[in-house]
């Protein structure tokens, strides 16, 4: 009679992995059962833990840009008030230095 269940190693977490073959399902061992893999659970923790850090990171650098941006903003505004400044006085022209 041939066999129904195949049982292999998975490539990414090395859990061994037992696939019936007559009712096309297929079910990881459990954690007790697996030699050095990790479990689903900690691995959807380090993922939340690795989703919050980057979002803190991309927090903080879009603070950051919307600092620059302020600060070019104003520089951008103060310079516009200078050349209206100068705007009034006539500029120098280098033949009339005669």
């Amino acid at each position: 009679m041939a066999q129904t269940v195949f049982t292999f190693s998975c490539p990414c977490c090395n859990k061994s992995i037992e696939v019936d073959t007559r009712s096309g399902k297929a079910r990881a061992a459990r954690p007790e059962e697996a030699k050095g893999g990790r479990d689903l659970d900690s691995l959807l923790g380090e993922q939340k833990k690795q989703s919050q850090q980057l979002d803190k990171l991309w927090g903080s650098a879009s603070r950051q840009v919307e600092k620059e941006k302020d600060l070019l903003e104003k520089e951008l505004q103060r310079a516009k008030e200078e050349a209206k400044k100068d705007k009034d006085e006539r500029p120098r022209n280098i033949f009339d230095l005669d």
